[in-house]
């Protein structure tokens, strides 16, 4: 499994900070996810916040809008879970902390 966390990044940019217009908790956790394209590599990310119809993620390497893959597992509690997401939107610039993705849910949970 690859730690998300463990990639680095260098360039620093403004946040892109976009909404779905649904309420969003603040989320203090991982999501592993398993992208269609290698489904054989499972790799954690860095959750900033959920609705009840996805949630944003950070990560180290740019993601492009439309990447499907599958949340195998929520951590720290290590819910498993089989949840079908989509890259809704992907900054192109990264942050501090990286590149801010919202991914949405879509199929049955």
């Amino acid at each position: 499994m690859i730690n998300d966390r463990t990639l680095q990044n260098t360039n620093s940019t403004s946040d892109l900070d976009q909404r779905d217009g649904k309420k969003r908790k603040k989320y203090d956790g991982e999501a592993v996810l398993r992208w269609s394209h290698d489904f054989s590599t499972p790799i954690r990310y860095t959750v900033v916040d959920r609705s009840e119809g996805g949630l944003r993620i950070v990560s180290h390497l740019p993601l492009n809008e439309g990447m499907t893959g599958l949340i195998t597992r929520y951590l720290p509690e290590g819910r498993s879970v089989n949840q079908p997401v989509m890259v809704a939107w992907a900054s192109s610039t990264p942050d501090d902390d990286g590149y801010h993705c919202g991914i949405w849910f879509f199929g049955t949970q």
